[in-house]
């Protein structure tokens, strides 16, 4: 099975602590990038977060992570494909892969930068009002709901990934939180996170991509009984 490994562009981005969930998903127009990029650690214990504290009159944070894989060498969607992430401390928050269209260097402004996202953050309100359930082509995996603080975690790809793994020469992930950030569900009075390895720490632990190779299609149609 073929691997490729994870670029160094990737990182966290970090949003908050902010006064509003609204704010800190990234559902106001003027408050949409993050606050905060780390694409230079070799692993974080927040990579991932939704947060909420009440003290203080109430604070929100939310954290996503981003890597992306050199896939210009492959022109055929493989039959299969699974992203692997190394874990690091932190069990408490389920997640899920989507398609991220950052930068080249990851910045502030890539926050948001989620394929086709745009208008359902601007229906953020905490109670699924922004849910990124139904936008076209923007979920990569299944909701995953177990997390290895010591070893690899295996996310399979879906059919949207692996067509996008063949046609983009960069393929670009997210992996963010599924009960509150993708759903829209304010975290009120909870904080969970997980924690991960980068392609910084090199090694055993640097993420991956490993895929099946797909077949390509050939037109072998045979003509009967014509004449030329």
């Amino acid at each position: 099975m073929p691997t490729i490994t994870g670029g160094t562009n990737d990182g966290l981005i970090a949003k908050g602590l902010d006064g509003s969930w609204v704010i800190a998903r990234g559902g106001v127009s003027f408050d949409t990038d993050g606050d905060l990029v780390d694409s230079n650690n070799l692993r974080d214990v927040y990579a991932v977060w939704n947060h909420h504290s009440g003290r203080g009159g109430g604070s929100w944070g939310v954290r996503r992570a981003f890597f992306e894989f050199d896939t210009s060498g492959i022109s055929v969607a493989p039959a299969s494909a699974t992203l692997k992430i190394y874990g690091f401390s932190g069990t408490t928050l389920d997640v899920i892969a989507v398609r991220s269209e950052h930068s080249a260097t990851l910045a502030v402004g890539d926050f948001d930068a989620l394929y086709g996202a745009a208008t359902a953050f601007t229906h953020t309100d905490g109670s699924g009002s922004g849910t990124l359930a139904g936008v076209s082509g923007l979920t990569y995996s299944a909701e995953v709901s177990t997390w290895s603080t010591s070893g690899y975690n295996d996310i399979a790809l879906n059919a949207t990934a692996l067509a996008d793994i063949a046609s983009l020469n960069t393929f670009k992930v997210c992996v963010m939180g599924y009960d509150y950030d993708y759903l829209d569900i304010d975290p009120t009075g909870t904080s969970n996170r997980i924690g991960l390895y980068w392609a910084d720490a090199g090694g055993s632990t640097i993420p991956l991509l490993d895929y099946t190779a797909g077949v390509a299609v050939t037109d072998n149609a045979t003509f009967f009984g014509c004449n030329f």
